[in-house]
């Protein structure tokens, strides 16, 4: 119980300070639809806290049994990425993770334990395009994924076009608010059986590498870029004049330290969290895409649910989201920047090379035009101006 208590007080530091300092940016819906009224939640059953013993590049998962007073009616199995690292290595928890901890404590205490909720972090039960699988076909009910819906709906690879966000709140309102977006999740819902239940934050993403400063895209030249599996991040690193590598986030740290790869591309958090920091030199803050934890349900087993639950979860999901973007924004812009800059040599472009930057990028919206057609990105792309009318850019 003392053990629970803590893990409620770091839920609600956090919540209060991203309510405290994104006034602006608090979005009024979830992507879910317009925000669900909160009820207060005080939690009656033990946390599934996963701890996370650390190896060389990798953190291995083990999920604890809990003790249950109250027999629940549903089970929500719910894998993520993001490890269980906190407390016994972290000091606060990583974005899915505070995301898993805030769902759980909701779900389980508003439904009086009769909706369960199981956390697997690290990817304790596969890595992310297994875990959706399994989340499609039933085998568990709840993922985080990133950009592995893209294999699923093409269109969806439109919120990666690189530097299209100019800051997080324009991501976030553009995700909480957007028409569009409840379209094209309501389309993905039709085409995977996986209902969108929020969107956290995974980071802005910078280049990394082991051979020199990137200062402007010419510096990319000749060297080889590990990559997320999605076609258009592919598209971008070539467009900049640099070889891309598709490979899973596991295999980051030894492409990086054999030289298999000479970077990569990653949110200052997971750098510093997976110790990719150790194995490169040089940091660019070019802030090339706004990276997304798209939360998916399976719709069978949501549609399973009374209407009263739904709400529950509704809830828990649009708390659990900010807490994502919080923890995100907490690792990035201050704690685990300093680790980062204390290892590595790090360079911020003037607003001429970043427009240099752009200008080189420019060859992926062509591509992605071809792709999935004009349409969806001009309404994309008008959907994003809207937001930024919003905040003043």
């Amino acid at each position: 119980m003392k053990k629970m208590m803590t893990v409620l007080a770091l839920v609600m530091i956090v919540s209060f300070l991203f309510i405290g300092c994104e006034k602006k940016a608090t979005a009024a819906a979830s992507t879910a639809g317009t925000m669900p009224a909160a009820s207060a939640a005080q939690t009656s059953s033990s946390t599934a806290a996963a701890e996370a013993p650390a190896t060389e590049d990798k953190i291995a998962v083990s999920v604890k049994e809990e003790v249950r007073t109250v027999d629940p009616d549903y089970t929500i199995r719910f894998a993520y990425y993001d490890a269980a690292t906190w407390p016994n290595i972290s000091k606060t928890p990583l974005p899915e993770h505070a995301y898993g901890l805030v769902f759980k404590s909701i779900v389980e205490s508003n439904s009086n334990g009769k909706v369960a909720v199981e956390l697997y972090p690290g990817n304790a039960l596969g890595d992310t395009k297994a875990t959706m699988e399994m989340a499609m076909s039933g085998g568990i009910e709840m993922v985080t994924t990133t950009g592995t819906i893209s294999s699923l709906m093409p269109e969806t690879q439109v919120i990666f076009l690189p530097y299209v966000f100019k800051s997080d709140e324009i991501a976030w309102d553009f995700f909480d608010t957007s028409d569009l977006w409840k379209e094209m999740t309501a389309e993905l819902e039709e085409i995977s059986g996986l209902k969108m239940l929020s969107v956290g934050q995974n980071g802005t993403r910078h280049f990394t590498n082991n051979v020199r400063p990137i200062r402007t895209p010419a510096d990319m030249k000749g060297l080889k870029f590990r990559v997320m599996q999605s076609p258009i991040y592919v598209k971008m690193v070539e467009a900049m004049g640099a070889a891309a590598t598709p490979l899973a986030s596991g295999e980051i740290y030894t492409a990086c330290q054999t030289g298999v790869v000479d970077g990569q591309e990653n949110p200052i958090w997971n750098i510093a969290a997976n110790k990719w920091n150790e194995v490169q030199k040089y940091i660019t803050l070019d802030g090339h895409t706004w990276s997304e934890n798209f939360v998916l349900i399976n719709s069978d087993f949501w549609n399973s649910l009374p209407a009263e639950y739904q709400h529950i979860i509704e809830v828990a999901a649009y708390h659990a989201q900010t807490a994502d973007r919080a923890s995100e924004a907490l690792a990035s812009r201050v704690l685990d920047f300093e680790a980062v800059k204390n290892t590595m040599e790090v360079y911020v472009p003037t607003a001429e090379e970043l427009e240099l930057f752009k200008e080189a990028a420019a060859p992926t919206y062509d591509w992605l035009r071809g792709e999935v057609g004009d349409e969806i990105v001009d309404e994309f792309l008008a959907e994003v101006k809207k937001s930024e009318a919003k905040f003043g850019w």
